[in-house]
């Protein structure tokens, strides 16, 4: 998914049997990542992906839509053939290197909660099981030495307790506008996995107060859930250091740099 012609041209192709009344619209690329690229075409979002992932995600989306109070992506049509992804493009910009709206962090916690208590029979196979271990998340994590120690030294044990989760709820993901949340996008690492894993890249984003607030209106909180958290939080923000500063993205350095004064005092 790394050739973006390639991709584009799946796009365009898609977009032309079905979506017809956008045909002739510029389609210009949002951006991507290692497994998916992303382009607006006027007023929609496409998104390419592998091929097998695209009808799960668009079903899980249906799935979800109905049970959350944050706007999700809403399909427009699915291509399993060419991997495409489509729907309306949700109105707001990402949080990513801006301070979040008042209320935002009990927001997202309520948000968590309906997402969370989704039946798992319902899922079936739509998302992996994914069971979090943190031995897993320290294979191949880089980083200054003496952070590092510290997070071999402190790992937590994995939880047994799994949810349906995004998985990937950082301040890039959630979308704001006029001092509202009006979306939470970027799917695709949904998984059947660890709570502690949706509440991670808030801390890591937002801070510790913005985390109190949020597992306040969760419902639910624990010694051994905040520790995991805070473990899935000291990884990503090193992973995202590390990101920025291979791809030259400045806005995902600056963040990471700024969360580790809390996510490592």
């Amino acid at each position: 998914m790394n050739d973006p012609d390639t991709a584009r041209a799946r796009a365009a192709r898609a977009v032309h049997e079905h979506a017809t009344d956008h045909r002739g619209v510029e389609l210009r690329e949002l951006g991507g990542g290692l497994d998916h690229r992303t382009f607006v075409l006027g007023d929609l979002v496409v998104r390419v992906a592998a091929r097998a992932t695209a009808t799960r995600e668009a079903d899980l989306l249906r799935l979800v839509a109905p049970r959350v109070s944050i706007p999700v992506p809403a399909p427009h049509f699915d291509d399993p053939q060419r991997g495409v992804l489509n729907y309306p493009l949700l109105p707001g910009r990402p949080l990513l290197g801006r301070t979040p709206p008042r209320g935002a962090a009990a927001h997202l916690g309520r948000f968590l909660r309906e997402l969370h208590r989704i039946d798992l029979a319902e899922v079936g196979d739509l998302v992996p099981v994914d069971h979090a271990a943190p031995e897993a998340w320290l294979e191949e994590l880089t980083g200054p030495p003496e952070l590092l120690r510290m997070l071999h030294t402190d790992r937590p044990r994995p939880t047994h307790e799994l949810v349906l989760a995004h998985a990937d709820l950082g301040a890039e993901h959630i979308l704001e506008q006029h001092g509202r949340l009006t979306g939470i996008i970027d799917w695709a690492d949904a998984a059947v996995t660890d709570p502690a894993l949706d509440f991670a890249r808030l801390h890591r984003d937002f801070g510790p107060a913005f985390l109190d607030d949020a597992l306040l209106a969760y419902g639910q909180d624990s010694r051994e859930l905040r520790r995991r958290i805070t473990f899935f939080a000291r990884c990503a923000a090193l992973e995202d250091l590390a990101y920025g500063r291979d791809s030259g993205r400045e806005e995902y350095l600056r963040a990471a740099e700024r969360s580790l004064s809390w996510l490592f005092p």
